[in-house]
């Protein structure tokens, strides 16, 4: 391949949107990715009786970016209940206030200056019940810490959850993969050349020149680069710009990665006790440490169940050792159904998680907003000099963060604006 017109770095779903699209537009592009694999926070194992997944599990709503690619490229999906409750109608009640409680807490909020979350909880007059349970879902379901969460981003993400469609969700029936797969597949292969196992360490750039240094010594340059990259290694400052980009350090300061932890339990089969307690399409929600939500992430007859954590319950999950988090959801998911935990350990074939918070190509889970980061996302979308583009789902200000249709589109989007359509 000949100089490439851009160079996107990331190959995860942002970054292979906007390799498909600039490639589609005639544009050469040498795509860069630091791990061995394609995908980014999509990471799927495969088993012989099935996929379990690793990072990204739901199809959060009807959105076209995700089922688009799906069905174009023949992928089947299982449309669920967006949180299914438990058999007993005063299970499905507690299952209801558990995502209308955080509703009833921004109901309070002020449309003027902006405050955390926790701000927000302390200062207003509401059943306490409502604030724990609006509190637990800030740190479960945003994976963020409500001392730090902005209540305005938190309102858009309300409001973007409430769009026609939003309250579908589907899986992936043969793994979220494919969809990294479908995404690759439709790069103009002639136009593209992937580079897996690179470690972006510095860029250096000036209008219409960027040069790209890598952990090997190696210098790659092109006129235009993308950014992909999560949130998290930016902040850390694993990559350094030169020159510096203040605006972007500055929209780094306002965002924030969250921390998210999840185990899946994979069974022989369908016949452990407790099963009645959960439904096979819903959540169970116990409160409880290490994982205060549960959910049936495969059907039997070898039935997966997933334990999460987020905040502060997840940092704690990080530090145990991968033997400590298997046992730690086993009790945990013992206790939940209220059946003995070695008898349910005798059934488990296999324990499956990834550690995001070390991972240093992620370094979180996904993104959330901080006081005064309500616009941060698109600050840090804005292209620079016409030559520095970023995309990924932190440069979302429209409630699409956190999310993997909101990747999609960001990558969209910095495609349309190397090829001056927009932006």
């Amino acid at each position: 391949m000949t100089r490439p017109d851009v160079i996107v770095l990331g190959a995860g779903v942002a970054g292979l949107a906007a390799a498909r699209d600039l490639t589609a537009g005639g544009l050469r592009v040498l795509l860069i990715e630091a791990r061995t694999r394609l995908g980014g926070r999509v990471f799927t194992h495969q088993t012989p009786e099935g996929p379990i997944e690793l990072g990204a599990e739901f199809v959060h709503g009807a959105v076209e970016e995700t089922l688009g690619v799906a069905r174009q490229a023949g992928l089947p999906l299982r449309e669920i209940e967006r949180a299914a409750p438990r058999p007993s109608e005063g299970r499905a009640a507690r299952a209801r206030d558990t995502f209308s409680a955080i509703d009833a807490v921004l109901a309070h909020a002020s449309g003027g200056e902006d405050e955390s979350f926790q701000r927000l909880v302390d200062r207003i007059e509401i059943d306490p019940e409502i604030k724990r349970r609006s509190l637990g879902l800030v740190e479960g379901y945003h994976a963020a810490d409500p001392a730090k969460m902005s209540v305005q981003s938190l309102l858009d993400n309300t409001a973007a959850d409430e769009l026609p469609g939003s309250e579908r969700q589907f899986r992936f029936i043969h793994g979220y993969d494919g969809l990294v797969t479908a995404l690759f597949d439709q790069i103009v292969g002639e136009r593209c050349t992937l580079h897996l196992d690179t470690m972006a360490t510095a860029v250096s750039w000036e209008r219409k020149h960027v040069v790209l240094r890598t952990s090997a010594g190696a210098e790659l340059t092109a006129p235009h680069l993308v950014m992909t990259v999560p949130l998290g290694v930016l902040k850390a400052g694993a990559i350094a710009f030169a020159p510096r980009l203040a605006d972007k350090e500055d929209a780094f300061r306002r965002l924030e990665m969250g921390d998210a932890a999840r185990v899946s339990l994979q069974f022989e089969g369908d016949k452990w006790e407790g099963w009645d307690s959960i439904s096979q399409e819903g959540f169970l929600f116990t409160g409880q440490p290490p994982f205060p939500v549960w959910w049936i992430s495969r059907p039997p007859p070898w039935p997966v169940v997933t334990g999460w954590a987020g905040g502060r319950r997840a940092r704690a999950v990080a530090k145990l050792g991968e033997a400590e988090r298997t046992d730690a959801a086993v009790e945990g998911l013992a206790a939940a159904l209220g059946v003995n935990a070695s008898r349910m350990r005798q059934d488990v074939r296999g324990a499956f998680s990834h550690d995001w918070q070390r991972d240093p190509f992620s370094r979180g889970a996904y993104s959330y907003a901080g006081v005064g980061g309500r616009q941060a996302g698109a600050e840090l979308a804005h292209p620079v000099d016409g030559t520095l583009f970023f995309a990924g789902e932190a440069t979302q200000s429209d409630g699409r963060n956190a999310t993997v249709h909101g990747a999609i589109a960001s990558g969209v989007r910095a495609a349309m604006q190397v090829l001056g359509k927009s932006g």
